[in-house]
């Protein structure tokens, strides 16, 4: 899909705050402040395996609702990076 195939309420952020979205880079300090690089990677990892072997449901309803938090955390921080790469692009 190109970028026109998406409207542009589409292409806005859904889960960043109006001050988030004026100041992304304190996302980015909050994502990292809630975990580090190699806890970031076992999650990531987590994930991925968790689905790829269907089996998420039968993991402890904590680990389930951490990954849950992670990948709210990991939508944030996507979204930070977009506002980001549009302003340097608007300039």
């Amino acid at each position: 899909m190109s970028i026109q195939d998406y409207s542009q309420s589409e292409l806005e952020p859904r889960k960043l705050s109006k001050e988030e979205i004026e100041n992304p880079y304190d996302v980015i300090d909050n994502f990292f402040d809630f975990a580090h690089l190699p806890q970031i990677r076992d999650e990531l990892w987590e994930m991925l395996k968790l689905t790829v072997t269907s089996s998420y449901h039968i993991q402890p309803r904590r680990d389930r609702a951490n990954l849950l938090y992670f990948y709210e955390k990991l939508e944030q921080l996507i979204e930070a990076a977009h506002v980001i790469h549009r302003k340097k692009n608007e300039k």
